[in-house]
């Protein structure tokens, strides 16, 4: 659900990693709303204010660090604190000077698997998954009815190029044949470092070793309830904000919503264009991508309109796009 627009906040968000990967966290003071809470930086817009001005003068007043250079990761909305926020989450590689509480904060680096040792303000979840998750999400064709060779070649030059996430897609196999399929594409996805989403059950994803599951949209909205632990990915598909807010509901990671763009395989669908997703996507809780119809070129429309990134099965696939 969405928050109502009237009584929001906007609140500028910085996420600095440092040259080990670790993260800046700020404990919240005692005299401030969530206090103790663990939160990464940030403060309130002023107004008129740009939001990566806001986000400049608020870590130089926090945390004395200036001349900031990063990339927008995600922009939401949620009221589970004592009221309504949006959050302009921007990523922060570079910076001048060395972060400390110069209000009399706590702050330390710490590593992404170690965040559980500390409590974090709510929301911060959405966060995480936004900076955990890659900018392209491959899908992959069937390879019933494809080359064997050709097909397992195109993904072993995809994993080569840096796809780092991926959903194994064939509605044409059943359960056994897709669970054999899952078991070498899991093995080989895993020797370069990316994860790879079922489309099946929660059983499968354990027993063959893979990272998550993701399922359609009629398949959310029958769900009672997130059918994997935290420790592993949960996707939903979406065309629309309904469908979102019914991915939010079942606590998903993350979401596709499509399509964007005109689809060679829904030629006739009508696509939403980059104001229609954005419309749909909103500042819903939750990283979402871009999907149907995008490639590579299409990345930079995607992060302009607040999307995690793109999705894509022809776009991505190497060889598709020329086929």
């Amino acid at each position: 659900m969405t928050v109502d627009v009237d009584d929001v906040l906007d609140i500028a968000v910085g996420v600095l990693v440092d040259a080990e990967g670790r993260l800046l966290i700020a404990q919240r003071r005692p005299d401030t709303p969530g206090a103790g809470f663990w939160e990464f930086p940030g403060g309130k817009r002023e107004d008129g204010e740009a939001i990566f001005d806001c986000l400049g003068r608020e870590l130089a007043e926090e945390i004395g660090v200036t001349d900031l250079r990063g990339v927008p990761l995600i922009r939401f909305a949620h009221d589970r604190g004592p009221r309504p926020v949006r959050l302009h989450v921007w990523r922060i590689d570079g910076w001048t000077g060395e972060p400390g509480g110069r209000e009399g904060q706590t702050v330390r680096w710490i590593a992404r698997d170690a965040l559980d040792e500390v409590e974090l303000l709510p929301a911060t979840d959405v966060i995480l998954a936004a900076l955990a998750l890659p900018r392209r999400y491959l899908i992959t064709p069937r390879l019933s009815g494809a080359d064997r060779k050709a097909w397992f070649g195109a993904l072993e030059e995809a994993l080569g190029r840096g796809t780092r996430l991926l959903r194994l897609r064939d509605p044409d196999l059943s359960d056994a044949r897709y669970a054999r399929l899952a078991e070498v594409v899991v093995e080989q996805a895993h020797r370069h470092g990316a994860a790879v989403l079922l489309d099946r059950d929660a059983d499968m994803v354990e027993t063959v070793g893979a990272d998550g599951l993701h399922w359609s949209a009629e398949r959310i909205a029958a769900a009672r309830r997130r059918p994997l632990p935290r420790e592993r990915w949960f996707a939903a598909s979406a065309h629309d904000a309904r469908e979102l807010d019914a991915a939010i509901a079942v606590d998903a990671d993350f979401a596709t919503v499509s399509p964007v763009a005109v689809t060679a395989s829904h030629p006739k669908a009508g696509p939403l264009g980059w104001p229609g997703f954005e419309s749909q996507r909103d500042d819903r809780a939750l990283p979402v991508y871009a999907l149907g119809g995008l490639e590579v070129a299409d990345e930079s429309d995607a992060l302009a309109h607040n999307a995690q990134g793109i999705a894509a099965i022809r776009g991505l696939w190497p060889g598709a796009a020329d086929a």
